[in-house]
């Protein structure tokens, strides 16, 4: 079977999670990887939390409304044919707080490029909100002239 190779949505999106993973102590990360285009899926992880394997099942969605709706139905079907310890996650580039709720109404966990994520693994919750201020400054106004 050929290695497909992924967008850069995808890419990031499977960086992210690692990362979001990594930052929980009770879940070991065994692998990564994606999916054949034949699939309904994009992304598989296969993880270890508290001495249990799970497999979580991910799409990527570019964010529109639309997209993340069909994104949601496809990982719904692939995650019901899959085995108990198979969990759905939605990854977007960005998600509104209706396609938040969206997902938890579906129980779908997700995670956005913003740093916003809801994931449900067995007894672990990882709950994250980014808020990002528009009083911060950015990098570039902090820069002395040289």
């Amino acid at each position: 079977m050929a290695t497909r190779v992924p967008n850069e949505i995808e890419a990031k999106a499977a960086e992210a999670l690692g990362a979001l993973l990594d930052s929980v102590s009770s879940i070991k990360t065994r692998d990564i990887k994606f999916q054949p285009a034949h699939r309904k899926t994009d992304i598989l992880a296969e993880i270890n939390v508290l001495g249990r394997e799970h497999k979580l099942v991910c799409s990527v969605a570019d964010g529109k409304p639309e997209g993340v709706k069909k994104a949601l139905d496809k990982l719904r079907t692939s995650a019901d044919n899959k085995k108990a310890d198979a969990t759905p996650i939605l990854i977007a580039q960005h998600m509104s707080d209706g396609d938040r709720a969206l997902c938890k109404q579906r129980r779908v966990g997700f995670l956005d490029l913003d740093g916003n994520a809801r994931l449900e693994v067995d007894e672990v919750f990882i709950g994250k909100r980014s808020v990002r201020s528009a009083s911060a400054p950015s990098p570039i106004s902090n820069r002395l002239p040289a």
